[in-house]
């Protein structure tokens, strides 16, 4: 009577990894983390060039944020793109830690949250930088 035993636990015991196999393993999926920075609205506009792309713009666009530290006047100064577009800086009161993070290579995005096209060169474009981990 053992010996039936023990054949039938060799044979689950054989039958183990061919379970593991074809079971599929589940993997843990990580949900990133958005750290949302303070919204800006985005400073030095070029009027000329920049009318006919604010006229494109809408809310929940994503903009790319490129850190310039060989900038003249503001070693922490950041360009906000729209594509290949430049449309201006991060205001000075704001560009400190968003040039410090692009820097260390943090993955920031920056989102369009209001665009007033007809109004004071100051307010035209708010935006919202986030810190994806």
């Amino acid at each position: 009577m053992t010996n039936v035993h023990r054949r039938q636990f060799l044979q689950w015991l054989l039958s183990l990894p061919l379970a593991g196999a074809l079971a599929h393993p589940v993997v843990a999926r990580l949900v990133p983390r958005q750290y949302w920075l303070n919204p800006f609205l985005v400073a030095g506009l070029a009027d000329k060039y920049i009318q006919p792309v604010i006229q494109r713009l809408h809310p929940g666009e994503e903009l790319c944020l490129v850190a310039e530290p060989t900038h003249p006047h503001d070693e922490f100064a950041v360009e906000v793109f729209y594509g290949e577009c430049k449309l201006g800086y991060v205001p000075p009161n704001d560009n400190q830690l968003v040039s410090r993070l692009l820097q260390q290579g943090v993955k920031l995005t920056c989102k369009v949250l209001e665009v007033k096209p007809g109004t004071d060169r100051r307010d035209r474009i708010r935006v919202h930088a986030c810190w994806i981990i």
